[in-house]
């Protein structure tokens, strides 16, 4: 098993490739062009990215539209590295919002998705991850975030997924530190839909 050196070197390479996908496809500013708020959240934010390739972001609007978010989503997809894009209208369920994810491709082995949720401002959860992102940054310490990429690193190992946010939970409020005892506790928490959770 990789050393918690290598494990960090890892996740660096595939930060600094996240951060020059997100300033080749020119996502916030397109956005940002559109008249919206782009905010950059999750693994890449947190700078807790292992190797599920993914980037994910949250995206606001003063005036909402299905329209405008395409719009945008198309003026993305010209880069010709965009290969696939799944979209969901979830503006009358609970979320109030529209899921994009889209395909990139860096290599045909090395697929990134890149999941841009497009949240109408009367949600529930709107700025929620946000905001928990930040107490994620704020109460992080070296510890814990080996912790984390150590369990991820794991999971990925044995072709199990894990939830980064449940991760981020067991370790930070409980003091999880191995894989097994992640899915002790895992097996041990109740399912509560949608995490509410966040750091103290």
């Amino acid at each position: 098993m990789e050393n918690i050196n290598q494990i960090t070197e890892i996740s660096n390479r595939n930060l600094e490739k996240a951060l020059q996908i997100i300033e080749e496809l020119q996502i916030e500013e397109i956005w940002k062009a559109s008249g919206s708020v782009c905010y950059l959240v999750g693994s890449v934010k947190t700078r807790l990215l292992v190797e599920h390739l993914d980037i994910d972001f949250h995206v606001y609007s003063n005036d909402f539209s299905i329209t405008k978010s395409f719009k945008a989503i198309s003026k993305i997809c010209e880069n010709p590295k965009i290969t696939d894009v799944v979209y969901k209208n979830l503006m009358k369920a609970e979320d109030m919002c529209l899921e994009w994810h889209l395909s990139y491709e860096e290599t045909p082995f090395r697929i990134w998705t890149i999941d841009i949720i497009h949240i109408m401002n009367e949600s529930p959860y709107a700025g929620m991850i946000e905001r928990v992102t930040g107490k994620i940054n704020a109460v992080m310490t070296d510890k814990w975030r080996n912790a984390i990429l150590k369990i991820k690193w794991e999971s990925s190992r044995k072709n199990e997924k894990v939830i980064g946010i449940e991760v981020y939970q067991a370790v930070i409020d409980d003091g999880v530190e191995t894989y097994d005892d992640f899915k002790t506790w895992e097996m041990n928490r109740k399912s509560t839909g949608i995490s509410l959770w966040e750091p103290k």
